[in-house]
């Protein structure tokens, strides 16, 4: 399956701003001169390979290149930035294609050459693309592998070389190790014999059954330190701030609900002062009405009085007195038609006189006070107005506490409910509390107790023994134990004085001062042998492993000339050549220079011109690339790679490209020579639609 990059999107590299293309199996990219043609080509370049040593590059920009044919059919992202290039697929595939992979399929900056140097392409790539050896080149060169192991021998698992190099110093190790051994040997027979001996099985007896008393103190320490935590675990569990927290609550609870009961006393009271306020409230316009309506029946002393009047007139009229007879019988007149007008009125209003004096009733009923006029009604009014506005807001107040204390008890009670895990009756919340304090107080003072002995004991807690020793940990026999270890200690000392010359000779071995103790005089010696032997054992493997790879390289070497050969003088190599150049057709190695062949002259590569290198450098790329992946295809990209050759093998060289783009492989060719987007377009005019880009810069 061939690759291909289908699309390349880049900003703010160079002079380019912004480019974005898709592509086909053939490619032109146009632009003048600085236009950003060789930034794109070193983007592409950063962006797909990291073997790149060859190229020195300027920006990086941003963006992608979009390549298919790597990961059953989707596109793979590729930036200056991916982790990932092209040559990590490769090391996947199993034909195990090279690294410079890059330096055939890139001509970057009208650089026909596949590498820097005279001849555009040297041995060592030629050997790597055949071959593979010229990775063993590298691993067999004398920096790697001396001459003295190169000229050395395994005879019978036994190595022998000469006492140079490696060798010198392999030997060296081995007698140093044979004056260790022999110092053990010495030591062996003075130190670990007769008294010291039975003086050092006593001191390791002592030490053991020490280490035994130890481990029991250190598991005691482990159960106490667990009983405290289990103690602070009850603790935690009557934690005292939630103690405090709940305590509080209930004291908050008690207030508010003895606050309530005093409360809800007096809404009683005021609601029974207040109990007639909304009756008095509709009595009132009734009561105005009803007083403006009703008309009082006359009083009989406005008849008496017509009456003396008319009596009056009587007596003047006899006795002669005219004026007093008019005056008088004017009077008796008026007051006679004022009483019958008043009674008239009172007859039509005595129904609403009855209600007003049912109001009046209802009003002594409830009030226990005679309705007289409108301001003793309104001043009854006024008096329950003042306890009825003070019994709803003191409703309200009752109300806000009876709320409080639910969510308070809820609170409450939850909380009675984590800390016994069961409901508790009210009654019981300060039994409870007071006795979860008292045995959080208990609580304190058994971990206080516990973490004195803890202390007593001395023992960190990385050293405590989780499982039962077997024995108790008793401090008189510690103590006694103790003072028997030193004695023979002491002891010892004194045996040590009579090796103090053997110990001064295994400082010398070891550099360490005389003044170190005995067993770290003994480690730091048997640290010197295994550094030795580590060290004899590392050269043994490096002289053998030398002489067994310079022995493989030396019968792989015999093979890389015919597998060099025949991959030089394959079909798939000499066929692009001869298509490409029309002239050459044979291309093979000169000790470390390559030639080509016509069909009567042998020309080295660097004696060629430079537009017959550009059509054999294009030929290499093709064959070797195409011999690599075996019948794959894959893309090249050309920067200006045609601009030092004449017209005439220009339109040959993009006629070559236009067939191998033909055949599968994709070519992205950039320029800014007219005469080559020329020759372009013409050979994109046989392309199908979407295969042939063209795009500017």
């Amino acid at each position: 399956m061939g690759i291909k990059i289908e699309k390349i999107t880049v900003k703010n590299l160079g002079p380019i701003e912004s480019f974005s293309e898709d592509f086909g199996l053939f490619n032109l990219i146009f632009s003048k001169n600085e236009c950003g043609k060789t930034f794109l080509t070193e983007f592409i370049i950063q962006s797909l390979f990291r073997n790149t040593k060859r190229w020195k590059f300027r920006e990086k920009g941003t963006g992608k290149v979009l390549v298919s044919g790597l990961d059953e059919g989707k596109l793979v992202e590729f930036s200056p930035s991916s982790s990932e290039k092209l040559e990590d697929y490769w090391e996947k595939d199993e034909r195990g294609l090279p690294p410079s992979m890059v330096n055939l399929l890139v001509s970057k900056g009208a650089e026909p050459e596949i590498e820097d140097n005279e001849q555009g392409i040297g041995k060592s790539l030629i050997k790597e693309i055949f071959s593979g050896i010229s990775l063993l080149d590298k691993i067999d060169k004398d920096s790697n592998i001396s001459k003295t192991i190169k000229n050395a021998k395994l005879e019978d698992g036994n190595i022998v070389i000469s006492n140079t190099g490696e060798g010198k110093t392999y030997r060296q190790l081995k007698d140093e190790i044979k004056r260790i051994d022999d110092l053990f040997s010495e030591i062996e027979s003075k130190y670990t014999k007769g008294v010291i001996e039975s003086l050092g099985i006593e001191e390791r007896l002592l030490r053991e059954h020490l280490d035994k008393l130890y481990q029991a103190k250190c598991h005691e320490a482990y159960l106490v330190s667990e009983n405290i935590k289990d103690l602070n675990k009850k603790l935690q569990q009557n934690n005292e701030e939630e103690l405090n927290k709940l305590s509080a609550s209930i004291g908050i609870y008690e207030k508010n609900k003895n606050e309530y009961l005093k409360k809800l006393n007096q809404l009683k009271e005021l609601q029974e002062k207040c109990k007639h306020y909304e009756w008095l409230q509709k009595a009132l316009p009734i009561y105005e009405k009803l007083s403006l309506s009703s008309v009082k029946k006359p009083k009989i002393f406005i008849a008496v009085l017509a009456g003396v009047f008319a009596v009056a007139a009587v007596l003047f009229s006899i006795l002669g007195i005219s004026t007093g007879t008019i005056i008088s019988i004017i009077t008796a007149a008026g007051l006679t038609t004022f009483y019958i007008i008043k009674l008239s009125s009172s007859l039509k209003n005595v129904g609403l006189n009855e209600e007003l004096s049912k109001l009046k009733s209802q009003f002594k009923n409830r009030t226990g006070s005679d309705l007289t006029d409108i301001a003793v009604l309104n001043l009854e009014l006024e008096s329950q107005k003042e306890s009825y506005d003070m019994a709803k807001l003191l409703a309200r107040q009752v109300e806000e506490l009876r709320d409080q204390n639910k969510s308070l008890i809820l609170s409450i009670n939850q909380a009675f409910y984590n800390l016994t895990g069961s409901q508790t009756e009210e009654s019981n919340w300060h039994v409870i509390l007071n006795a979860k304090k008292k045995e959080n107080i208990s609580l304190k003072t058994e971990i206080e107790s516990l973490q004195k002995k803890l202390i007593d004991l001395g023992v960190r807690e990385m050293e405590y023994v989780t499982e039962d020793p077997g024995i108790r940990f008793n401090y008189d026999e510690y103590e006694k134990l103790q003072a028997r270890l030193s004695e023979i200690q002491d002891k010892i000392e004194e045996k040590k004085d009579e090796i103090e010359n053997l110990k001064y000779r295994v400082c010398i071995e070891t550099n360490d001062d005389a003044s170190i103790e005995w067993e770290e005089l003994l480690e730091h010696l048997r640290e010197k042998r295994l550094e030795k032997q580590n060290e004899l054992d590392f050269c043994e493997s490096r002289i053998a492993a030398g002489i067994i790879v310079h022995e493989v390289i030396t019968e792989l070497r015999q093979e890389e000339d015919k597998k060099v050969l025949e991959g030089l003088q394959s079909e798939v190599v000499a066929s692009s050549l001869r298509e490409i150049t029309k002239n050459y057709n044979r291309v093979f190695l000169d000790g470390e220079k390559l030639m080509v062949s016509d069909n009567y002259r042998d020309f080295y590569l660097k004696d060629l011109s430079t537009g017959a290198r550009e059509q054999i450098m294009l030929a290499l790329r093709i064959g070797f690339s195409s011999k690599i992946l075996n019948q794959d295809t894959l893309f090249l990209i050309l920067d200006d790679a045609f601009q030092h050759s004449d017209w005439d093998r220009r339109e040959i060289l993009v006629a070559k490209l236009a067939d191998i783009a033909q055949s599968g492989w994709q070519i992205i060719y950039l320029t800014m020579d007219n005469h080559i987007r020329d020759l372009f377009e013409k050979a994109g005019a046989k392309f199908k639609k979407g295969e042939y880009v063209i795009s500017s810069l």
